[in-house]
């Protein structure tokens, strides 16, 4: 069953959907979209997710996205610390979750694997999704490409249709600490080599912000139980276009954790 949610956290008001009864004695999968993306773009991917493990699923808008409560200024990379640290915290407990899948795309999927150093006790597993956890020339090159989609080409009028009044700050604030070259200093790799819960990273191949950095930094620094896939000819939302293999990661994910339920709690 699907229930909308509100709730404050960070400071701020947070629109949020669960699927499921939470605390049913299966983890729960706490979904963390992209930089431009909210509840609502996930479409049907919560429900699918929901039906495919047996797990109730959260899925939030992050402070200035979706329903939840207009940004007010800008942002710095540091922004994601804090996201995937106290203020997922708080999201935790208020939803009562002791157990946490995280399952994070794009900015989100970085995020999750901060969210797994941040909170050891309380996160299980990792699904990522292109997540963006090594940023190269290339990708802060191609944020010309999406700040000329949103200028230009309709991406504006896209985004308005699930962010509403909060499109123009969410935009920016996602957009400007990436595309300063500055953003080339983002570094989470001592956040990568303190988790220990299982990972599945699962990229694009054509990602059109690269894919191969944020890989190379998971095999690199990680020491936890990890599964790295590049699917062919798949761009930066591999969870939509390749379902059942996105499901078949969290399979995996999910039979990691049922083998050592004592090393994931």
């Amino acid at each position: 069953m699907m229930k909308e949610h509100e709730l404050f956290a960070g400071g701020h008001r947070l629109a949020a959907t669960t699927w499921g009864e939470i605390g049913a004695g299966r983890p729960t999968i706490v979904m963390m979209h992209g930089g431009l993306d909210c509840i609502t773009t996930w479409k049907d991917l919560p429900q699918a997710l929901a039906e495919a493990s047996g797990c109730p699923v959260l899925a939030y808008d992050r402070f200035g996205y979706g329903r939840s409560e207009r940004l007010v200024g800008g942002r710095e990379p540091s922004y994601r610390r804090e996201e995937a640290g106290p203020v997922l915290g708080e999201v935790l407990r208020h939803f009562g979750i002791t157990h946490a899948l995280m399952f994070g795309h794009s900015d989100g999927g970085a995020m999750s694997v901060l969210a797994a150093a941040a909170h050891p006790e309380l996160v299980c597993g990792v699904l990522a999704c292109s997540p963006t956890i090594a940023l190269d020339q290339f990708m802060v090159d191609a944020m010309s490409g999406a700040r000329r989609a949103f200028e230009h080409e309709g991406l504006r009028d896209k985004l308005k249709r699930h962010h509403g009044d909060n499109t123009d700050t969410m935009f920016w604030g996602w957009y400007e600490p990436w595309a300063s070259p500055s953003a080339l200093q983002w570094d989470m790799s001592a956040e990568i080599a303190a988790v220990r819960c299982p990972v599945a990273a699962l990229f694009g191949s054509d990602d059109e912000y690269g894919w191969r950095p944020s890989a190379v930094s998971l095999f690199q620094n990680g020491r936890m139980p990890l599964e790295v896939t590049a699917l062919p000819a798949v761009g930066h939302h591999p969870q939509q276009r390749e379902r059942d293999k996105t499901i078949a990661m969290l399979q995996w994910l999910l039979e990691r954790i049922e083998r050592n339920p004592i090393k994931n709690q």
